[in-house]
């Protein structure tokens, strides 16, 4: 295995086509040996069928998402809003895609294993890992939380997962944790799109999380002039939600 390695993640795209290209050229930029998408790619209403296109191209090593289950779930085990997105979704996506999506890996090893990619945690990507969300506040998983839903080899020296829509990083007994910001919906008051630069230098991890301004009205815009079944989305791209952690 080579002593430096560089690793950009992505994840959380929701079908953002003006986000997404925005990180995948700052992603470029930056020249990575490997490219790690988390999961929840076209689960949204801003031109996903580009979104798709853009991510495919990326030849990534890829992960399922919770959203990404929803593309072909039963229609008895979604909500009304869940169920008229993903028949909005089935008129503009391929079937085989669709299928693909769905049933993707739970978890990926890279670099040799030292490396774990999961959306939400190795064994689910609907729950979370390090921070948690109750429908109106994050807090911080205590690390006995973490250790509950950790469960990785010996020899797996970072974990990256999604799911959160918020930046994170933990170390916990010699091990990087890290939640990667979203590439669409943001919670943290700031719109840009987010995606995470992983690099290994003479044996040690760091992580940077990197912030891309993006045109967040040309997704509205588009959304809207889509016959969108949600309309209400255009304003999670036009005004990122602010919270507050525990």
């Amino acid at each position: 295995m080579p002593q430096d390695l560089t690793i950009a993640v992505l994840t959380d795209v929701h079908g953002n086509a003006q986000a997404a290209e925005a990180v995948i050229t700052d992603i470029y930029r930056c020249q990575p040996d490997l490219i790690v998408n988390l999961g929840d790619q076209v689960w949204g209403q801003a031109n996903p069928e580009q979104a798709l296109a853009l991510q495919r191209a990326l030849g990534a090593v890829e992960v399922r998402g919770n959203n990404d289950e929803r593309l072909m779930l039963p229609l008895d085990q979604l909500s009304l809003a869940h169920l008229r997105l993903q028949g909005w979704l089935a008129e503009r996506l391929p079937l085989s895609e669709r299928i693909r999506l769905a049933n993707l890996p739970l978890t990926a090893l890279i670099a040799e294993g030292t490396v774990l990619a999961a959306h939400g945690t190795p064994a689910s990507p609907w729950d979370s890992l390090i921070l948690g969300w109750d429908g109106q506040t994050y807090w911080h998983r205590t690390e006995q939380e973490i250790q509950d839903r950790l469960h990785v080899a010996d020899q797996v020296e970072v974990v990256l997962v999604g799911h959160m829509h918020r930046a994170a990083v933990r170390e916990l007994e010699g091990r990087l944790l890290v939640s990667v910001g979203a590439v669409s919906y943001q919670n943290d008051g700031d719109p840009r799109a987010r995606w995470a630069l992983l690099t290994r230098r003479q044996g040690r991890w760091a992580v940077e999380q990197r912030q891309v301004a993006y045109d967040h009205q040309a997704a509205a815009t588009w959304l809207l002039s889509n016959q969108p079944v949600d309309p209400s989305e255009a304003q999670l791209h036009l005004q990122s939600v602010t919270d507050f952690f525990q």
